[in-house]
């Protein structure tokens, strides 16, 4: 036991070493394990924050397809209702055998069809129809609703009735076959939606 101090003296002097390194220890170890506490308070806190910033994230982006999928669809059923309503260019012609049957079936006779310039317009081109037609006046409201039964917009604009031909009947009248029969003219008004013109296709080039 030769290594241990004999005299009391000496026994303090070696605990009082002891208490001085323990302190200096203390004194170096405890900012340390106070930093490093926070430290990993810290990084918890960020993964939370990251975790919620990517949750976040995603609900924002699954709510803007979500809306971006709703509006997309509305459009699509909005431009096939657009569709059936208005017709193309090429279908104006059976629109107006239409028109026609749609006045036979009320009983009356078509005197004719004149047409009248086109108005373009940004998305859709109007054109308008002046339709003649001969019968009684009752037929006249049966044909116009049969207009408006049709698939495609047509709309009456202008709507006149006149005397039909006989003794009496002033100079600009219609004439028409059957006695007291009036005579109308009705301007129809339909649409049509532009189209993009298909791009000639490229010339190529001459060797």
């Amino acid at each position: 036991m030769a290594l241990l101090p004999q005299t009391q003296r000496d026994q303090v002097k070696l605990l009082i070493g002891f208490a001085a390194l323990a302190l200096a220890a203390a004194y170096y170890i405890y900012p340390y394990a106070a930093r490093e506490e926070q430290l990993a308070s810290d990084i918890t806190r960020v993964a939370e924050l990251e975790d919620a910033n990517q949750r976040a994230a995603r609900e924002f982006a699954s709510g803007s397809i979500e809306n971006l999928r709703v509006q997309a669809a509305e459009n699509r059923s909005a431009l096939l209702v657009m569709r059936r309503l208005v017709p193309t260019g090429n279908e104006v012609p059976a629109l107006l055998e239409e028109v026609s049957t749609a006045a036979r079936r009320a009983g009356l006779d078509v005197g004719g069809v004149t047409p009248e310039p086109v108005i373009l317009g940004e998305r859709f081109d109007t054109y308008r129809y002046t339709v003649t037609i001969i019968g009684g006046y009752h037929q006249f409201g049966e044909f116009l609703a049969n207009v408006g039964s049709l698939a495609r917009i047509v709309a009456p604009v202008n709507f006149s009735i006149v005397a039909g031909s006989g003794a009496n009947a002033p100079r600009n009248a219609i004439k028409t076959s059957e006695k007291g029969a009036l005579a109308s003219t009705i301007t129809l008004q339909t649409y049509v939606e532009k189209t993009t013109p298909a791009k000639p296709a490229a010339k190529e080039r001459s060797s």
